[in-house]
């Protein structure tokens, strides 16, 4: 719930996207920037210097807050929020590709056309995911809906008809 209310936070700060995801990057490609801002022993003042020099400036003081209220540890979690909550007020649909070999550029701009005229949205932001357990083929996850053109899905369903007759 933290996670959420900071992330509202942001969105009415103006923050855009581009910013939360060069600051959510600089978090994963250094965890010890995570480590450091996270840390008790790290004196305020020194965190803040770290900021400053890393970070892309729109985004300092809200880091500043964070460390201040011993909030840092949740900065990748809160740039989750922010993304989905961004994307729900513009009307972009978040969705999951699952696949076994990654979409060439057609087949994605294909999915999101699909995806967009579905849950009629604008824009579609697709997360992909690498799942050698597909065997083939790709699942999209929409919220709490799967679309599953896998061919780990279609034997799963050829079993299901087998043993239930």
């Amino acid at each position: 719930m933290t996670e959420t209310n900071y992330a509202k936070v942001l969105y009415e700060l103006n923050i855009a996207p581009e910013v939360t995801a060069s600051a959510n990057a600089i978090l994963k490609v250094a965890p010890e920037v995570s480590e450091v801002l996270s840390s008790p022993v790290v004196s305020l003042k020194e965190k803040e210097n770290v900021i400053d020099k890393i970070f892309p400036k729109e985004i300092c003081n809200f880091m500043k807050v964070l460390c201040r209220y011993h909030k840092a540890s949740l900065a990748q979690e809160i740039f989750k929020e922010y993304q989905e909550y961004y994307n729900k007020r513009h009307n972009i649909l978040n969705a999951e590709l699952f696949y076994v070999v990654a979409p060439k550029k057609e087949q994605l701009d294909g999915m999101k056309n699909f995806l967009c005229k579905k849950y009629h949205t604008k824009d579609v932001q697709i997360k992909q995911i690498e799942d050698k357990s597909l065997i083939g083929g790709f699942c999209i996850r929409v919220e709490d809906e799967e679309i599953d053109y896998s061919l780990k899905g279609k034997i799963n369903a050829l079993q299901q008809k087998l043993t239930w007759r």
